[in-house]
């Protein structure tokens, strides 16, 4: 049912396939066989996007630096909590 093999495809397209199949899921109209295709399909594509996320979280946090300048890895915060660097 998919276009492309989920590794061929960007974040981006990951995720908007996702949410077209979670828009068709939530119809209730599909039969039951394509409902678990999608299903399927859908599972790889979270995962898929979560390993494309742990990767960038990873680059993000080789690039971080203290103030005096030198390398300092630390984890990735999304919401600026963190005080370390």
């Amino acid at each position: 049912m998919g276009e492309k093999n989920t590794g061929e495809m960007t974040f981006e397209e990951s995720l908007a396939r996702l949410e077209k199949i979670i828009g068709q899921l939530e119809k209730g109209d599909v039969p039951l066989g394509d409902s678990l295709l999608l299903f399927e399909e859908g599972i790889n594509l979270i995962r898929d996007c979560s390993q494309k996320l742990d990767a960038a979280e990873a680059r993000i946090a080789k690039l971080v630096t203290t103030d005096v300048g030198e390398a300092k890895i630390v984890p990735f915060d999304v919401e600026g909590e963190s005080k370390g660097v």
